[in-house]
């Protein structure tokens, strides 16, 4: 594996980045996902024309592992995938809390199958984990994959505003929380 192993740190701690937010992936990690459901070639699921529909039906998944976010950047926003957070949609925005993938044991993915945000943080025993995928880095990988991902992103924005997801998204949220913060009270 490229990157880091948890460390022991990440027990104590019962993975405060990963109740934070989902770690971000790269194309890489995108592209071998897709890979591995449609069967074709990652090198070739590049130049396809019909790529964003297939990361539309990956991302709306049930109980689908992936999210699309978005940061400011001196260009411009950019757009990327990261790990999906708790109670809420693929759609980002304004999403927080815990990542899909965090349990009481830790991650449930294997270490090959962690986005490479996740495989390149590294945990310190200070508490203060350092991120070795950065946002520069993520703007290059990213920038080929603009196009799609912001089209996505803006058209899953609107609905979700207009038909209420978002705001039902955060109710839910707000009870995950009350109940988790029950079990740790009782």
């Amino acid at each position: 594996m490229v990157g880091f192993e948890p460390g022991a740190e990440c027990r104590e701690c019962k993975g405060r980045c990963c109740r934070e937010k989902g770690c971000s992936l790269s194309p890489e990690d995108m592209l071998k996902e897709l890979e591995e459901r449609t069967k074709i070639p990652a090198g070739q699921l590049k130049m396809r024309q019909d790529l964003e529909d297939m990361l539309v039906v990956m991302l709306k998944e049930d109980n689908g592992l992936y999210a699309i976010d978005r940061f400011s950047t001196n260009k411009g926003l950019l757009y990327y995938l990261r790990m999906r957070h708790k109670c809420y949609t693929f759609v980002g925005i304004d999403a927080m809390g815990e990542c899909t993938a965090l349990t009481k044991e830790g991650c449930s993915l294997s270490a090959e199958q962690r986005p490479k945000g996740g495989r390149f943080l590294q945990s310190s025993p200070e508490g203060h984990c350092k991120q070795h995928y950065t946002r520069e880095m993520m703007e290059r990988d990213w920038e080929p994959y603009q196009q799609a991902l912001s089209h996505i992103f803006k058209q899953y924005e609107i609905q979700f505003k207009e038909d209420g997801t978002f705001d039902r998204c955060d109710e839910n949220y707000f009870a995950w929380m009350r109940r988790c913060r029950e079990k740790v009270e009782s």
